[in-house]
């Protein structure tokens, strides 16, 4: 009985305590979620989105206005500072122009005399002439009584030189028998020279300045192109370098022509973004005027 009892009780306990035990809900908690939602971008002010585009484009064309202002006065006068004559002739600026050397192959011979022409030069044996002489139909070298003349004849012209290629006299017109030169050439009578100059006909003359009608051209030497050896040619070639005078040069700068086309839409470029200054500057100070009017009358 007395065990019946205790279990009893204790049973009794039990249920006891389960009854005064508070029962918790069990709440489902949802997860947060870890992205959340950007803050929108606040409106871009224009007038300091313009300001911002003025100061970039004042950067980009302030060393190109700077040289086109610098070059443009330079250019203005060119003629007084002596631009127009000074070569150039720096083989990397020659390169953008696409002009390299070239040593001609061929010139003329007499008497121990030769004559070459480069594209900027006139060479007698290894001096440059003071001027030139361009597409040359020939050259004789007429010897008289101890005095020596050289003639260099063009197709309207005859040129007249010393031995050392000083200019005596240039020919033309009226002071010639012909009025076109198709040849030059020496013909050799007893002990005398003369010079042989065909055109309309055939003329000699000892000295160039009294001229003969002359029917026997059989008897002519005329002058013609002759092949230089490797001395001729050496003697040549530093007066066959190409050369750009100073003032095309800064006209090539100035327009950007210089640098092909990639030169000229950067020019281009330039103009545009001073017209957008211009543009953008007008309109910045036409902004900030109204709003400080807009401030005083408040």
């Amino acid at each position: 009985m007395n065990t019946q009892h205790a279990l009893r009780a204790e049973a009794d306990r039990a249920t006891y305590n389960e009854s005064q035990t508070p029962t918790v809900n069990k709440v489902a908690i949802k997860p947060v979620s870890s992205t959340q939602k950007k803050p929108s971008a606040p409106k871009r002010n224009t007038s300091l989105l313009l300001r911002q585009w003025h100061q970039r484009l004042g950067i980009f064309a302030f060393v190109f206005m700077g040289w086109l202002g610098f070059s443009g006065i330079l250019l203005n006068q060119s003629v007084s500072m002596g631009l127009d004559a000074i070569r150039v002739g720096s083989s990397t600026l020659m390169s953008l122009y696409g002009l390299h050397t070239t040593i001609p192959e061929n010139g003329y011979f007499s008497a121990g005399h030769w004559l070459v022409t480069t594209t900027e030069n006139t060479v007698l044996d290894d001096i440059a002439l003071d001027r030139h002489i361009p597409s040359p139909l020939g050259f004789v070298d007429i010897k008289n009584k101890g005095d020596e003349l050289l003639f260099v004849a063009t197709n309207d012209k005859l040129t007249l030189l010393s031995p050392t290629g000083v200019l005596i006299e240039e020919l033309s017109g009226y002071m010639l028998p012909v009025g076109h030169i198709r040849g030059i050439g020496i013909v050799e009578q007893q002990d005398t020279s003369f010079l042989a100059l065909q055109g309309e006909g055939t003329y000699i003359s000892a000295d160039g300045l009294s001229w003969q009608e002359f029917d026997n051209t059989a008897a002519v030497n005329w002058s013609s192109l002759t092949q230089l050896d490797e001395k001729a040619k050496s003697d040549v070639e530093p007066y066959a370098h190409p050369t750009v005078a100073l003032e095309q040069v800064l006209i090539d700068l100035h327009s950007g022509r210089l640098f092909g086309s990639i030169g000229s839409t950067l020019i281009n470029f330039v103009g545009a973004a001073a017209v957008l200054l211009s543009i953008s500057g007008i309109w910045m100070t036409w902004r900030t005027n109204r709003m400080r009017n807009a401030r005083q009358k408040k």
